[in-house]
């Protein structure tokens, strides 16, 4: 088993990163990434966590990516210590913080009683430059002005609804070339929320791979059977990298379990071996 892409607090998540690889353990998984939003802050800690307990830790990252609909691109394998990378993540960080300031005054501007206590008061070490939406929607339901998470962003929070606000993005090329400089393996994350045509997605995966696109996540914790099966063959008839991961926050995603996908699934055996061997002959190039 498997997980590729999964949160902890120096993000939006709610466990910390040593945690998060406690939690990869205690589920039986043998390897599983840190991605967390524009931060490798808690590499460190928890790639010492993975090593102490005997399962493989990756290195990784999630940046948002311009485009006319939300796209997310995950960096596997990335040197978190390489500078330029840290000084970027740092500026899209500080870009963050700015778009949750912004957002606190759209609601403020639009009735809802929210404050930026509301979104500290969620997890230590809170600021707003590493919290996000998901700690803007958590604080949306605790003062009852949505049902959940998901329902916040889907009425408030989303692009084009009233509560959402820009923030700094690169464009996905640059998006890939920021990861491949940093010595990583850019994937298209949850592509489900950009399109679940197949015509459209092949066309969108063809113009990634011309960017420089290594994988996609074909497996995730809510594709539908079909969806899954549809990234699958087209990844193949491109011959791009399958990944896979639940994007588990913890409790700010509680229905979203560390390791499991589609209808509980797990990743297949041989993706991970795939994907080292890619690196290996990626390096030696």
């Amino acid at each position: 088993m498997i997980d590729l892409h999964t949160h902890s607090f120096a993000s939006d998540g709610t466990l910390s990163p040593v945690e998060v690889a406690r939690a990869a353990k205690k589920a039986g998984l043998t390897a599983a990434a840190l991605t967390d939003h524009d931060t490798v802050g808690g590499i460190d800690e928890f790639l010492d966590e993975c090593a102490r307990l005997g399962i493989a830790g990756v290195s990784g990252v999630e940046i948002s990516a311009k485009y006319k609909k939300e796209m997310h691109i995950l960096g596997l394998f990335v040197n978190e210590n390489d500078k330029e990378f840290v000084g970027i993540l740092k500026e899209l960080r500080s870009s963050r913080e700015k778009r949750n300031k912004k957002a606190l005054e759209l609601a403020r501007e639009n009735g809802f009683n929210i404050s930026e206590a509301d979104i500290l008061s969620q997890k230590d070490g809170a600021t707003l430059a590493n919290t996000g939406r998901a700690h803007i929607g958590r604080a949306l339901v605790n003062k009852g002005y949505a049902k959940d998470v998901q329902d916040a962003f889907d009425r408030y929070l989303s692009k084009g609804n009233p509560l959402y606000a820009e923030r700094k993005t690169f464009s996905p090329k640059d998006s890939i070339e920021l990861i491949h400089r940093a010595g990583g393996i850019a994937v298209l994350a949850h592509p489900i929320f950009i399109t679940d045509d197949e015509t459209e997605l092949r066309a969108i995966l063809t113009e990634l791979k011309e960017y420089g696109l290594d994988g996609v996540e074909c497996f995730y914790s809510e594709y539908t059977d079909e969806f899954e099966e549809m990234c699958l063959k087209i990844c193949g008839e491109l011959r791009l990298l399958k990944t896979g991961g639940s994007d588990f926050h913890g409790a700010t995603k509680p229905h979203i379990r560390i390791g499991h996908m589609t209808n509980g699934r797990q990743t297949p055996d041989g993706i991970f071996e795939e994907l080292l061997r890619y690196k290996h002959r990626s390096e030696k190039k």
